[in-house]
């Protein structure tokens, strides 16, 4: 938990991370309704639509009326958003490079099999997850 939570405190002073991540949906699935990034996402209407206005004013994603439905809009990238996409991979990629740096091949192999089953396994489950987490207290997660 320290690893992700120290990564993310470290990453958050440059970047919004829900921000991209709300980028990365838009990228990866647009032209998207908002409705529909809330949902993947598990976030609120409101948190979706004040993402995607800074987004916007960032001219990164590109906004018009959803010819299907006018009471609502679609959302797609615009050519900024790979630049903006690309520039968090790189960085997340040379931080993690800087910490496994002494380690060796067979060590980074078995750590990224590992997070590759656990991404996996996060997928197949995520749709149980919904509720809040609950502490045990046998001390077990």
């Amino acid at each position: 938990m320290e690893l992700i939570t120290t990564g993310h405190r470290q990453i958050s002073r440059h970047v919004d991370l829900t921000r991209i991540q709300v980028l990365g949906v838009v990228a990866a699935e647009g032209p998207v309704r908002p409705r529909e990034i809330a949902a993947g996402l598990q976030m609120t209407a409101s948190a979706v639509s004040r993402h995607l206005a800074a987004l916007e004013t960032a001219g990164q994603v590109v906004v018009r009326v959803d010819p299907a439905d006018a009471r609502t809009f679609l959302v797609q990238a615009a050519p900024a958003a790979a630049d903006a996409l690309d520039a968090v991979l790189d960085a997340g990629i040379r931080v993690f490079a800087e910490v496994v740096a002494d380690w060796p091949v067979q060590d980074i192999r078995a750590a990224r099999a590992l997070i590759d089953r656990l991404n996996q396994a996060w997928d197949q489950h995520k749709d149980h997850a919904r509720g809040p987490i609950r502490p045990t207290t046998d001390g077990n997660p």
